[in-house]
């Protein structure tokens, strides 16, 4: 029997025509350990009671999907379509979906590494508890081994939830082209509920001393630039850089905050702000010659730009001079024509004639008899 001729109504129990009961074999081993899916979770921790009796109600809504008399039959002995939606606790309500892809593979570890594969981006850092406290995992990336702490299957059509400890080759067969909710955790199964996702955020997501803006204050700012500093004795900067990395690192997502702090480096964009240091006394040495090269060079060219300067300056002196002594040319000649018209108004003063001084005498006073 080839893999082609198996699909959603193929009954595993019935052998094919030329007696083959190799697949026949390994279904009924995994019927044996799971009976009438002993492995699935009898209630769906998704939804509220109030949400189960709508749901009672109404009859699912199926995904639509392409006829199989259009789409071209998947050769895999697995296939079905999963709709990936990402969880911050695992009580949330309707979460959003972000993307829907079909899964394929011959056997149990190809489809979990398939939903892997898919779904990682959606996973930021594990978040484990010690004493109701949550902290970071050791492990900054979330490994593959580690899948079942993110994942959750739901069959969308029996309302019932999985693991990925509980997938079966029986039940993965009977999910055939049928359309599967993936719940992908991004700080793992641990985080249950909202209270303990509001814990999340309060010790190792939102900053301890926010601003008015909500961000983190300058004193948070200039410790971790402390701290970046005296961690990285092969940098050398202004402090504003090592203030830039801290804000770069306060800007990034808390998952990955702890990273960056280690980082041997600053981040590409702004590690022009920041010298290597040599690690040799003779590294030490060729970098102070290469420094008084360029020194000199810098020096060299100011002093050009100087001089250029200083001629400019001599020669205008010059034309200031020459302008100098033709102002005091010009005041001396207006000195003597001031002396010459004031000798010619001595001179030439107006005086009185017989006229003007008979007409003078006849001038007298008369009685007003026309104000009286």
């Amino acid at each position: 029997m080839s893999l082609s001729e198996i699909d959603g109504n193929y009954n595993p129990l019935q052998p094919d025509s030329e007696g083959s009961y190799e697949e026949v074999e390994h279904l009924l081993e995994e019927e044996k350990e799971e009976e009438d899916d002993t492995g699935a979770i009898d209630y769906n921790p998704f939804s509220d009671d109030d949400e189960q009796e709508d749901l009672a109600e109404e009859d699912p809504q199926p995904v639509a999907e392409c006829s199989k008399s259009k789409r071209p039959r998947c050769e895999k002995l697995f296939s079905f379509n999963a709709v990936f939606c990402q969880k911050l606790f695992r009580n949330q309500l309707r979460p959003k979906e972000n993307s829907s892809t079909r899964v394929v593979g011959d056997s149990i570890e190809d489809v979990i590494e398939c939903l892997w594969d898919t779904g990682k981006d959606l996973i930021k850092r594990q978040v484990v508890f010690q004493d109701n406290v949550p902290k970071w995992a050791v492990d900054e990336k979330p490994k593959f081994d580690n899948v079942g702490k993110f994942f959750l299957l739901q069959d969308m059509n029996a309302r019932k939830t999985y693991g990925i400890e509980n997938l079966t080759a029986r039940l993965l067969q009977r999910w055939r082209d049928q359309s599967i909710k993936i719940f992908v955790f991004a700080y793992s199964l641990d985080v249950e509920n909202k209270n303990q996702f509001n814990d999340v955020l309060k010790h190792l997501i939102t900053p301890s001393k926010p601003d008015r803006a909500g961000a983190n204050s300058m004193r948070d700012e200039s410790a971790l630039a402390n701290e970046l500093q005296e961690g990285h004795p092969h940098l050398e900067g202004h402090f504003s850089s090592w203030l830039l990395w801290a804000s770069v690192i306060h800007a990034a997502p808390a998952h990955e905050q702890e990273g960056m702090k280690k980082a041997p480096n600053p981040p590409a964009t702004i590690s022009k702000y920041f010298r290597w240091v040599g690690v040799s006394e003779a590294a030490r040495l060729e970098g102070v010659h290469r420094g008084m090269v360029v020194a000199n060079t810098i020096n060299s060219r100011n002093l050009r730009q100087i001089r250029e300067l200083k001629m400019e300056f001599s020669t205008a002196m010059v034309v200031l001079q020459g302008a100098f002594k033709r102002l005091e040319v010009m005041e001396a000649e207006a000195e003597a024509s001031s002396g010459i018209v004031s000798a010619m108004e001595t001179v030439m003063q107006p005086e009185e004639s017989e006229l003007s001084q008979q007409l003078a005498a006849e001038v007298t006073n008369c009685f007003d008899d026309q104000h009286a």
